[in-house]
């Protein structure tokens, strides 16, 4: 079902940029505005100009932040900052940290993956996403021609019979290396065996292929093949009939998935007099403290809240689970229960007021959303604990997809290690 394949990537040439960590950066929507501005100062050939250059007041139409990536593209192309590798590979990425005081390492590939509408079931979407315009990353495009930076993807592969192939790979010296801002130690290696890449493509054709993160960059995307394609035969194969994925295997024990917070605003005093009186039809309940909080969530695999008269943990009641449409992995998923019951049926905060993030705030930091309600930002925080990364394909492979910002894969994606130009 899945159709990837090997391209000609376009990497730095650190004969001229010398240290790699220097002009890589994040993923352009996890920057931020102070990080933005540190990129720029870090290097004059950081990534951060391509993906998320700077904008200027007298900016126009002819001249602004998307037509300055272009030229910075081809400057670089030219003066041989940047450089195409001369034949076609697959890039073994593997990234190397330290979570909870143990190292921790997560191994996938980079590839060319042929676009599909959702419709068609081979690549699937596992979040809803909010009503964020797209409108930059589509324009980017248009201007540079070029997937400057990946999509990630999860398949499943229990025999592990690709991460075999990869691991053998890693044995040799990386072709590039970078140590990111948060001490995450990031490797490339070129892949250009053909019997191993046919082996890779063989396992990947039957596989469905779940958006862990890059579900706009996936969108922009079958945007882009749709202008690109006007007034061509279906026969023809053109570079915008696929984009850049990272590619890594759910069954990769060291796969790392934030959950990401809610923390509920603006809502009347009524609105919450019905959450302490509905919840527990819902839900045991049973008293924490601050300090305890997580670790009483994850003793009793319970929703945590903290609001100004404490800390307390939700166990869902066995009947509340027939409440949640959908399949199993849909109904057992800690998040669907803190929305469909919580927010949605007790709340009445819909998927509307959900998309334009009306009432709800969003942190990956416990400590934070417990701040926001003590200083008054937020009413009542809801923490949860991390997800199974393979309830992500589950739910996605079920038709499926969870509230927005439902995951947070970490370590996120490098931006400048390999880019693919659409003219190969």
């Amino acid at each position: 079902m899945a159709e990837i394949k090997p391209f000609r990537g376009v990497r730095y040439d650190q004969s001229i940029v010398g240290d790699l960590s220097k002009v890589v950066c994040p993923p352009y929507d996890v920057i931020s505005p102070q990080d933005r501005v540190y990129y720029h100062n870090l290097h004059p050939n950081n990534y951060v100009r391509l993906v998320l250059g700077e904008e200027y007041e007298n900016d126009t139409e002819e001249n602004n932040r998307f037509t300055r990536a272009r030229a910075y593209l081809d400057r670089w192309l030219s003066d041989g900052v940047l450089k195409q590798d001369p034949v076609s590979a697959i890039y073994v990425y593997e990234q190397t940290f330290q979570y909870a005081g143990e190292k921790r390492s997560v191994l996938g590939f980079t590839c060319a993956v042929k676009l599909y509408d959702y419709s068609a079931r081979v690549i699937l979407p596992h979040e809803n996403t909010l009503a964020k315009p797209k409108s930059d990353l589509i324009r980017l495009i248009r201007a540079v021609r070029t997937n400057l930076d990946c999509v990630y993807g999860l398949y499943a592969d229990e025999q592990r019979t690709v991460d075999s192939l990869l691991h053998r790979t890693t044995l040799q010296e990386p072709v590039a290396a970078a140590v990111d801002k948060d001490g995450v130690r990031h490797r490339l290696w070129t892949l250009t065996d053909e019997s191993a890449i046919r082996k890779i493509v063989e396992t990947l054709a039957p596989c469905q292929i779940a958006i862990a993160d890059g579900h706009h960059r996936y969108e922009t995307a079958l945007a882009y093949r749709s202008e690109c394609r006007q007034g061509k035969s279906e026969s023809d194969v053109l570079p915008c009939d696929y984009v850049l994925m990272t590619l890594v295997n759910v069954y990769q024990k060291d796969l790392t998935v934030f959950p990401t917070h809610r923390v509920i605003k603006g809502l009347a005093d009524e609105d919450l007099k019905q959450l302490n009186a509905r919840l527990p039809e819902l839900f045991d309940i049973q008293t924490s403290t601050p300090e305890t909080l997580l670790q009483d969530m994850r003793a009793r695999g319970a929703i945590g809240m903290f609001s100004p008269q404490g800390a307390f943990t939700l166990k869902s009641k066995p009947q509340s689970h027939d409440l949640i449409p959908g399949s199993e992995a849909s109904r057992r998923l800690e998040l669907n229960l803190l929305h469909k019951l919580i927010l949605e049926r007790i709340l009445g905060i819909d998927e509307e007021k959900l998309r334009h993030e009306t009432h709800v705030l969003y942190t990956r930091d416990p400590k934070e959303a417990v701040e926001l309600v003590c200083c008054g930002r937020g009413q009542v925080a809801f923490l949860l604990n991390h997800i199974d990364v393979r309830s992500v394909l589950e739910i996605a492979a079920a038709g499926e997809r969870m509230p927005q910002k439902a995951t947070y894969f970490y370590p996120k994606l490098l931006s400048g290690l390999v880019a693919r130009l659409h003219t190969n």
